[in-house]
């Protein structure tokens, strides 16, 4: 009679654990979009500030984004990622294929990235892009998309195994549980008493040891958190701005609009106009 053994063990002494690195940033992606144009025209977009990532390739050169005073051509050669929250201009003098990513990362990273990265195209890349562009041009159906999701996955994981930068930073396990808490419910409270109990701590030292970690006291993260949060929800939802003040714990809407003016430089309501206008790719 045979025995039925379980095996628990989620790592061996040899290999290398990587659910640290998991844990604490950038190892999750979630797609917002993905589209290709094979001749795209009037590509001119001032001042795009959306909320998520993009991921550009052009098949063809001519095209560039404008940052800080800096072009960027988007060529055959290279793939371009731009961080959320980075303010850029959209170029488009002459007629170009286009490839395009909007996606969000894990939310965990103590890094906030403010300029376009440049990824030089490699023999990885290009054959996952060929895929997804092929995709793109068959019939759509519920299996495509299901294909297309997962090239696209493969692309931005590739993609940002290239970049070459510590992008996030380990975090101790108890201050990752109160992050995810903060991220899932932000309506909550969040009060330096509650999460330094939370993990069993003074609060003094609880604040000095969130700041160590984060770079930032647990008030400023909590603000900073819901702002971003309430930005994705103005550009991707229709929520009302009452609705979204509410969901993410503010008080009420002129309170939050004060709040998101501060952190952005607009009010939630110029700001989610502009993303409506400037209907940048």
């Amino acid at each position: 009679m045979s025995t039925r053994r379980r095996y628990l063990n989620f790592t061996t002494p040899v290999g290398v654990n990587l659910a640290a690195v998991g844990q604490s940033g950038f190892a999750s992606f979630l797609i917002h979009e993905t589209g290709y144009r094979p001749a795209i025209e009037g590509w001119n977009h001032e001042g795009v500030d959306s909320p998520f990532w993009r991921f550009y390739h052009n098949p063809s050169p001519g095209c560039f984004i404008r940052h800080g005073g800096r072009e960027i051509p988007l060529t055959p050669d290279h793939v371009v990622l731009i961080p959320a929250n980075t303010v850029f201009d959209c170029c488009g003098p002459v007629s170009a294929a286009h490839f395009w990513i909007h996606f969000t990362v894990s939310r965990h990273s103590r890094t906030e990235l403010q300029e376009p990265l440049i990824i030089e195209m490699d023999e990885v890349l290009r054959p996952l892009l060929t895929d997804a562009v092929g995709l793109h041009q068959g019939e759509a159906s519920d299996l495509r998309d299901q294909r297309l999701y997962h090239v696209v996955a493969a692309l931005l994981h590739v993609a940002f195994s290239r970049v070459e930068a510590e992008l996030s930073h380990r975090l101790p396990e108890p201050l990752m549980a109160l992050l995810s808490a903060i991220h899932s419910a932000p309506q909550g409270d969040f009060s330096n008493a509650l999460l330094a109990r939370r993990v069993g701590m003074g609060v003094e030292k609880f604040i000095r040891w969130f700041r160590e970690h984060t770079g930032q006291t647990p008030a400023a993260y909590v603000t900073g958190a819901r702002v971003r949060l309430a930005r994705e929800a103005l550009a991707l939802t229709d929520k009302s701005i009452d609705q979204i003040a509410s969901s993410f714990g503010f008080p009420n809407r002129h309170y939050f609009s004060r709040v998101f003016a501060r952190q952005v430089g607009c009010g939630p309501a110029e700001f989610r106009a502009r993303q409506r206008v400037r209907k940048g790719l």
